[in-house]
């Protein structure tokens, strides 16, 4: 394997790595604005909330209608799943 298709691989999985911390960071602040408008004995734990991704998007999603965060953080993290991929497939066939 070259040096530079090795550093090729680095900058891709780097890449994808900052695509998924940038969806993850959209997805507290989804969180932070659904707290927001719920009574505090129904907010949603910061435990285990991955779990309830779903739920939390959905529930966004019906209060604040207009927001572009979902589609956003979907983007995000959709490219960063096709950046780790491509760079996992291209390390893979060497």
């Amino acid at each position: 394997m070259h040096v530079a298709h090795l550093l090729l691989i680095v900058v891709l999985f780097v890449g994808a790595t900052a695509c998924i911390i940038t969806a993850n960071v959209i997805f507290y602040q989804i969180l932070d604005e659904v707290n927001s408008k719920r009574p505090a004995e129904q907010q949603f734990s910061f435990i285990f909330v991955n779990v309830r991704a779903f739920e939390i998007t959905g529930e966004h999603a019906r209060l604040f209608p207009e927001s572009q965060k979902r589609k956003l953080m979907y983007t995000w993290a959709g490219v960063g799943f096709a950046i780790g991929l491509i760079a996992f497939l291209s390390g893979a066939t060497r």
